[in-house]
């Protein structure tokens, strides 16, 4: 059986790769069929770069963009710096999530199983008045199951011979596109994921949250309406954050003239394209945990559609894995159909 090569590089991944079916033939030269290559592999750590500092200034504009709008001064005491953090894999998919800029809390350990202790979840704890000398009554231990399931993330390339030999920045380009690929999927996933209509994903955000109001006719009233029921249940309004739809986020500038919401109750207001028109999420997004795999792997070969000339194009894949789970209905609320 022939074994994947493992590869250190991309480079060495798109060179290594083999077609994904190679002919036959037996002694009289006759042909005995296919026989499928295995692929170029290489497996990458969540938190390694995700291209290395001499390759930035290779890469096209709108790419060196990205990067800028990602990266932060390396202390907080460092003013008008130019020096920035490497940024990781774990960085662009994980970080520049809306979810994570709202608080989502986030487990790159890749461990998908298990009974994790959760503050509050542990047991079930009776309390009662005691006259002098009684015992203080036991309370009943429930542990709460709370088992993760593996859904894989799926990005595909096509690098053709051309672009190999004549883009310098090809492998940054592509690290870029694959790490964009699945931060994409994971945010629409984990925000609007419905294992109903496809199992291979998990139940997102607006499927999971049990509590629902109904909208008032303006933003202000709805925010307060919100607000009420999650500080009901104890949270303080500086632990929430809201995520709203664009059309949602227009309207709330519209009512309070100001581009920052600065005039609503909560600040931390994230806009996601990828929440449907009228929808609104609000809560304490450290109670809502997304796992993941701690490295992300590829597979190449090299390709050629059925039917066309050889061309020495070469097809790369990367796989994800990740779920996410909510732990704590009380911390979240959602509206639909504001209007």
């Amino acid at each position: 059986m022939e074994l994947p090569v493992q590869n250190r590089t991309f480079n060495d991944l798109i060179d290594n790769a083999q077609p994904e079916q190679i002919p036959t033939f037996d002694k009289e030269s006759n042909f005995k069929g296919f026989r499928q290559a295995a692929p170029s592999t290489m497996s990458l750590s969540i938190n390694a770069p995700l291209i290395q500092g001499d390759e930035e200034s290779k890469l096209l504009e709108n790419s060196r963009s990205l990067l800028r709008d990602l990266t932060v001064a390396n202390s907080p005491n460092i003013t008008n710096s130019k020096k920035r953090n490497d940024v990781t894999w774990r960085h662009i998919i994980i970080s520049a999530n809306v979810l994570s800029k709202a608080g989502m809390t986030i487990d790159t350990s890749g461990q998908f199983e298990g009974t994790p202790f959760i503050a509050g979840f542990d047991s079930a704890v009776s309390a009662t008045w005691l006259g002098e000398n009684a015992e203080i009554p036991e309370s009943t231990p429930t542990t709460i199951n709370f088992p993760y399931e593996i859904h894989t993330i799926g990005a595909f390339s096509m690098v053709s011979r051309r672009m190999r030999k004549l883009v310098p920045a090809l492998n940054s380009e592509l690290s870029i596109a694959q790490a964009n690929a699945i931060r994409e999927a994971l945010e629409v996933a984990f925000l609007t994921g419905d294992a109903s209509t496809n199992p291979n994903q998990p139940d997102g955000l607006l499927k999971s949250i049990s509590q629902s109001l109904t909208p008032k006719s303006n933003i202000t009233g709805t925010i307060a309406d919100v607000l009420e029921v999650l500080e009901t249940k104890k949270l303080g309004v500086d632990s929430l954050s809201t995520i709203v739809s664009v059309d949602v986020a227009k309207k709330m500038r519209l009512e309070t003239a100001s581009r920052v919401f600065k005039d609503l109750d909560i600040q931390n207001i994230q806009v996601s394209p990828h929440l449907p028109n009228g929808t609104l999420i609000a809560g304490r997004f450290a109670d809502f945990i997304g796992i993941t795999g701690n490295q992300i792997e590829f597979l190449a070969h090299s390709f050629t559609p059925e039917g066309e000339p050889e061309t020495g194009a070469t097809r790369i894949r990367s796989m994800f894995d990740a779920d996410c789970k909510i732990l704590n209905q009380d911390s979240f609320v959602k509206i639909e159909g504001i209007v």
